[in-house]
């Protein structure tokens, strides 16, 4: 099959140019201030392509008129809806050595976004700040800050809450009244949520160590076993991720961990579905 390359170029710089207008003559319509690059695009484009065609003729193989009209089109293309036409190879040679493909699929995307940019941008008179929002693609992506890590950055669970057989003794079953996380001996343990310490010593009951114990006012309190210092005193007022002691390996374990409770209305829990 036969392809009219020329005319092939030429329809499709009629419908570049009839998109450019029909675009300009839309935000007439709607009150706004078309942008004076369509028309110029538009023009600035035939402009071109005839150059483009000019040149192909003095190539010697249609193989090679081929490759310059749809190479240089597709160059030309993008650099009218992207602005950067002054950017393009120059020569014909130049022009040969680029692959179109990549450009000539974006730009199929490029276009709707080109007018929806437009919806976007600031009106005269708009203040700075504002206008800065708009550049680009004309939307501000939302910054969404991500909730701290408590009571450790690493959350590496080494023993689940409920029961398991007894590690102090590697037999009989126990009931395991929190999770166990693994951390070096000094890593900074922080409060769950914004409360107050209600203990902060040894486990004079139990085989904790080093413990604290945060309240929160609402029948919930979290407790941090094993530490190796505490930072934090009875009384005081710690916001959520405050750091209140180091891991350690007091009491009643076989290694520095963090065993971290859970309690609600007296309960215990398993805090890792909470936290």
């Amino acid at each position: 099959m036969t392809v009219n390359v020329n005319e092939t170029v030429r329809n499709l710089a009629d419908s570049v140019r009839r998109y450019m207008n029909e675009t300009a003559s839309q935000y007439r319509a709607r009150g706004k201030h078309a942008r004076p690059r369509w028309e110029s695009r538009g023009a600035e484009f035939s402009r071109r392509i005839d150059e483009f065609r000019s040149e192909a003729r003095a190539v010697a193989t249609p193989a090679q008129k081929t490759a310059a009209l749809a190479t240089g089109a597709s160059l030309l293309l993008g650099g009218m809806v992207y602005g950067v036409a002054e950017a393009a190879p120059k020569t014909l040679a130049e022009r040969q050595v680029v692959d179109s493909q990549p450009l000539a699929a974006a730009l199929v995307e490029k276009l709707p976004a080109e007018e929806a940019s437009q919806e976007g941008a600031p009106q005269e008179g708009a203040p700075p700040a504002e206008a800065a929002a708009s550049e680009g693609t004309g939307t501000t992506a939302p910054v969404v800050e991500e909730p701290p890590s408590v009571p450790l950055d690493n959350l590496y669970v080494t023993a689940p809450f409920g029961w398991r057989i007894n590690p102090m003794t590697g037999s009989g079953q126990e009931y395991h009244t929190g999770t166990d996380l693994r951390g070096a001996t000094g890593t900074p343990v922080k409060a769950a949520r914004a409360g107050t310490v209600v203990e902060a010593g040894w486990h004079t009951n139990g085989g904790g160590g080093l413990r604290i114990v945060v309240d929160y006012g609402d029948g919930l309190k979290t407790t941090y076993n094993h530490l190796s210092d505490i930072w934090v005193e009875p009384g005081q007022w710690v916001d959520t991720a405050h750091p209140v002691g180091a891991v350690g390996s007091t009491g009643n374990s076989t290694g520095p961990h963090l065993h971290f409770e859970m309690l609600v209305n007296g309960e215990y829990v398993d805090p890792m579905e909470r936290i």
